[in-house]
């Protein structure tokens, strides 16, 4: 993938800007510019998995039988050439990751060519995932061999990369971090200095982990507000996702801080994000609340649910579906513009996750009720 959009200034900046003004005020310019891509979305929107066969997967008795059913749909090309070496919900697991991969650099090629950073940039989200799964692999003692089938294959974080964060402690570990694309993206916006986030690669603990994934988060959130593509009109259903996200992420963030220690409101403010829905002091009464009952409580209340949830599991299982909601909205509130692609990409992005579950679910003799409710649907 390319390097991220952060912006563009000076005077070639506002005078593309300028040319986009007026090129897009021209009744034919979106229709000639999305017309071909927007097209063929559609055309694969017809291919992802209806609610009554996601229904049917959380059914059937097996993961072999959940494997069966994934071969009669487009997962069948990735199910076969990964049988080869996994079984399981890892197959599943595999297969999937390679399948959305493939459609996601699909739309990277059919997008237009000025538009193909923004897609870059939502496609970002899976660098700081593969990050987070390689460091926390590293830390429980696994190997690069052990995790790499689960890394999503977007060629962003190549192998030699991957496996130099196997390789090292202390200062080597954090020169071999920064020398990736996101770890150089992480030190030139500044979240972070050098010395500080040296010290976390040297202490490598499980708060370590945590901070080094928070800051990922919030390098990530920050690409998709400097790109400035996600402002105009037709992208506002994207923009609304991104800032629901942001939303459920600052949730979810102030109690992983608590339960590692992290108690003062100063301290757990400097990792939250701005540029959500919600304005920061509005997560005060979680940062206030005593102890993790009363700031479930107080995230209920936040966000507007019925009960408060009995544990923080269910709390980020209720989360999930409200971004799920959240990106099927956006996905059909577009219309011949960027939007379109991206909201395909969060839509089949949710397809994946859907599948993941029930493979996982199943491996662990999950209730066919309990799985269903895991699930969000597109239609």
């Amino acid at each position: 993938m390319e390097k991220p959009l952060t912006g563009a200034g000076g005077v070639a900046g506002k005078a593309r800007r300028l040319y986009r003004g007026i090129a897009e005020a021209n009744p034919f310019y979106r229709p000639s510019k999305y017309g071909y891509s927007n097209a063929r979305v559609s055309s694969m929107k017809s291919l992802l998995l209806k609610k009554e066969l996601l229904q049917e997967l959380a059914r059937v008795r097996s993961i072999d039988a959940v494997v069966g059913m994934l071969e009669r749909t487009p997962y069948k090309e990735e199910l076969v050439k990964a049988s080869i070496k996994h079984h399981g919900s890892e197959l599943v697991e595999v297969a999937a990751a390679r399948h959305f991969a493939s459609v996601a650099q699909k739309l990277v090629r059919i997008a237009p060519k000025e538009d193909r950073k923004a897609v870059d940039v939502l496609l970002t989200k899976w660098d700081v995932v593969n990050t987070k799964i390689l460091l926390n692999a590293r830390l429980t003692g696994k190997t690069y061999q052990d995790v790499a089938p689960f890394l999503m294959p977007l060629e962003s974080l190549d192998e030699a990369e991957a496996k130099g964060l196997f390789e090292g402690k202390g200062t080597a570990l954090f020169m071999r971090f920064v020398k990736t694309r996101l770890g150089k993206g992480l030190m030139e916006s500044g979240m972070v200095s050098n010395t500080e986030l040296e010290k976390l690669f040297m202490n490598f603990g499980n708060a370590e982990i945590m901070k080094l994934e928070l800051l990922l988060d919030t390098f990530y959130y920050s690409l998709y507000q400097k790109s400035g593509m996600f402002l105009t009109r037709e992208m506002a259903p994207i923009a609304k996702t991104f800032a629901t996200e942001i939303d459920l992420k600052n949730a979810t963030t102030i109690i992983r801080l608590k339960r590692h220690g992290v108690g003062e409101k100063k301290s757990i403010g400097r990792f939250l994000i701005k540029g959500g829905s919600k304005p920061l002091r509005s997560f005060s009464g979680m940062m206030e609340a005593k102890d993790e009952k009363d700031t479930l409580k107080a995230a209920a209340q936040l966000f507007g649910l019925k009960t408060a949830p009995s544990d923080v599991v269910e709390l980020e299982m209720t989360f999930e579906k409200i971004l799920g909601a959240a990106k099927v909205r956006a996905f059909y509130r577009t219309t011949l513009s960027l939007g379109t692609l991206l909201g395909f990409l969060l839509l089949k992005e949710e397809e994946v996750k859907n599948i993941r579950k029930i493979a996982t679910a199943k491996e662990f003799g999950t209730p066919d009720k309990k799985i269903e409710e895991m699930l969000v649907f597109q239609n």
